[in-house]
């Protein structure tokens, strides 16, 4: 997504685009995909943390599918936590702006999920689990 409002730029002698901030990603995606530009959707999923939980328990991917997580506490801080994933973020207490988490679904597998910020005495047992599965084919 490239805007363009054709008005010079510090001292420019002629407009550059600029990009918005998801721009540059989606300028990188058509230049890397192969006969340009394909519009794939992302699969969006709102997870609620709470003493002691998430919910859902389960969130289920399509690997290699864009994933985008909306994260944001009931009560508490907690974090959310995927380690062979590399996330680990911190969701602000009930009434906190929500947290987002980007990122493209690893290959078929199930990944834990934990709380990674101490959130009270049943903090241990607070899981949950990313399951990926193949992506479904469109051929017979």
């Amino acid at each position: 997504m490239v805007a363009w409002d054709g008005a010079p730029r510090g001292g420019q002698s002629m407009g550059y685009p600029t990009m918005t901030r998801y721009g540059w990603a989606v300028a990188a995606a058509m230049l890397l995909s192969p006969g340009g530009a394909v519009h794939h959707p992302v699969h969006e999923v709102q997870v609620v943390a709470s003493k002691f939980m998430f919910e859902p328990a389960a969130i289920e991917v399509s690997a290699g599918e864009s994933v985008r997580l909306v994260l944001r506490s009931k009560d508490t801080v907690h974090g959310f936590s995927i380690p062979n994933l590399r996330i680990d973020v911190q969701i602000p207490k009930s009434g906190g702006d929500p947290v987002i988490v980007e990122f493209v679904a690893p290959p078929p597998g199930r990944f834990d999920i934990a709380c990674s910020e101490f959130c009270g005495i049943g903090h241990g047992h607070m899981k949950a689990a990313l399951i990926s599965i193949a992506p479904l084919s469109d051929n017979p």
